[in-house]
């Protein structure tokens, strides 16, 4: 009897793993009994990126990311233009971003990010009306020109001076560093030194900065959120444990800097109005205190949705800003100095556009320097070739490599997937760049040519492809400042110096986190161009 059970146990086994082999030989990622597709999350987390898109392409462009059986957390994971047109354009009312996505990103608040209806409408029309006139983009260029010429080129001219000792740079740690100096700046009104003028007394080693790892901390917590179950990071963080423990220290860190730099210029507005009746226009440069100095009749709309002047309406747009600004400019340059280093045909090419460029400002006689290498918005338009590599690398290389939606309603996607209500979408825009279906067989070359038309313009390809800044309501719009000021570092950065690699390249590798940033940073070896 003893021998039957046995052999009856055992064949329910063999059953079970025919069964699970059989439904795993056309999964693109194995499916473990209970635990589903979790266990092979964890184990390719270092490489996600490239394990989602292996995965991709293997699907066609969209499949079921199944999560553990005994909990909610299944995605519907894809990369097809017509799903992702279909979501965000065409039947945009049905999705949203879901109550799992404001948990995720609890640190941002309630941040234009991370809302949803007339409060999201209201805070766009506010940020739409701060960010999208001359006065700022000139201001915002002004202060990035200023920053350049003050910090960022005397910390390049030190290390090209100390080449001889084959010193290494960090341009990625210097363009964070840089990058949160100059939002700060834009945003709260202050500079917080992170990349100093001058040089220290330690070698030059750059001081700690505490702020910039706290928003590393936070984006890395944010993509583990996405794919640990909610069940096992909550009770994390009620413990104060692993991950969350961290989380809630960067939190800290950065709402420190926050709220007290909102009560410091609250409280010197109101020195200024008790005295003078008035705030200068130079005072008023800063969003947060255009946000606060802002007419009742400039006013964005009802007073019970946002507070515009609440402490917390101030602390969760001035991060989001701050965050949008440093992170996103930060990856894409430093992608983009990486690219043109191993592309030196780019490179040459580039140098040529400046050289043209640089040749008619001296025979017009423009007054102003004339071989500084910072060139100008004017200038910085003809820049065609530079705008075609900048478009290439945010291609390849997109600084937010994913986005999350939540179905409202129950809908069919063109790509023949049903939708259930409340399913959670997960779009991979890093792996758009590497399917042949959307941009050739030629779509994992770095070729900045694709974006250049036969008549020597840029190209425009559709948003719903080139996810980068998004598409439909919720395109960043931020779009044309990122571009502007991504050209004019890089022009001012490539026409000044030249950035070399210590090897092929290969060990670069996108970080594991919400930001595409390289995990071990860019170093490398800075010299002085002989014009």
């Amino acid at each position: 009897m003893s021998i039957q059970l046995l052999l009856t146990f055992l064949s329910l086994v063999v059953i079970f793993l025919w069964h699970w082999l059989l439904k795993n030989k056309h999964s693109p990622v194995y499916q473990w009994p209970l635990l589903g597709m979790l266990p092979s999350l964890l184990f390719n987390l270092s490489t996600i990126h490239d394990f989602f898109t292996q995965a991709l392409r293997r699907t066609g462009g969209t499949f079921l990311l199944k999560g553990p059986s005994f909990i909610n957390a299944d995605y519907i994971l894809t990369s097809d233009p017509a799903n992702i047109n279909h979501i965000f354009n065409k039947n945009a009312a049905n999705y949203d971003k879901g109550p799992d996505f404001k948990a995720i990103m609890e640190a941002v608040g309630d941040g234009i990010f991370n809302v949803e209806g007339e409060s999201w409408k209201l805070q766009r029309k506010l940020l739409h009306s701060l960010l999208n006139n001359s006065e700022f983009e000139g201001h915002a260029m002004h202060i990035l020109t200023q920053k350049m010429r003050s910090t960022l080129m005397p910390v390049l001219d030190r290390a090209a001076s100390r080449n001889n000792n084959d010193e290494l740079v960090d341009l990625q740690d210097v363009f964070k560093r840089f990058m949160f100096d100059n939002m700060c700046l834009l945003v709260l009104g202050f500079d917080p030194h992170y990349l100093p003028a001058v040089e220290s007394d330690d070698g030059g080693r750059l001081p700690d900065s505490a702020c910039g790892k706290a928003f590393e901390v936070l984006e890395e917590v944010a993509l583990c959120r996405h794919i640990v179950p909610m069940c096992v990071w909550r009770l994390q963080q009620r413990l104060q444990i692993g991950m969350e423990w961290k989380f809630s220290r960067a939190w800290s860190t950065l709402d420190q800097l926050l709220y007290g730099s909102i009560k410091r210029r609250k409280q010197e507005l109101a020195t200024k109005h008790s005295v003078d009746n008035d705030v200068t226009k130079r005072d008023k440069l800063d969003l947060l205190t255009q946000i606060l100095v802002m007419k009742d009749e400039d006013d964005i709309g009802d007073k019970n949705i946002i507070d515009k002047t609440s402490d917390k309406f101030l602390r969760d747009t001035t991060f989001t800003l701050v965050a949008a600004g440093r992170d996103s400019i930060t990856a894409g340059l430093t992608w983009l100095i990486w690219c043109v280093a191993n592309h030196p045909y780019v490179e040459k090419r580039i140098l040529e556009e400046l050289r043209q460029v640089m040749t008619t400002r001296l025979s017009s006689k423009i007054d102003g320097e004339e071989r500084g290498g910072f060139f100008r918005n004017e200038e910085l338009n003809k820049l065609v070739y530079l705008h075609a590599t900048a478009c290439e690398t945010l291609r390849l290389y997109p600084p937010v490599p994913f986005e999350h939606k939540c179905a409202v309603e129950s809908d069919v996607l063109p790509s023949g997937h049903t939708i259930r209500k409340e399913d959670k979408i997960l779009f991979s825009i890093y792996t758009m760049a590497r399917m042949e279906e959307i941009w050739g067989e030629d779509c994992m070359e770095f070729k900045p040519e694709r974006w250049i038309s036969d008549k020597g313009t840029i190209l425009h390809f559709p948003s719903y492809k080139f996810m980068t800044f998004l598409t439909g309501a919720r395109t960043c719009l931020g779009k044309n400042m990122s571009f502007k000021q991504v050209k004019s570092l890089a022009s001012a950065l490539l026409w000044n110096y030249k950035f070399e690699l210590i090897d092929d390249g290969s060990s670069v590798r996108p970080a594991v986190s919400m930001m595409l940033f390289m995990k071990d940073g860019l170093k490398m070896r800075v010299s002085k161009r002989d014009h």
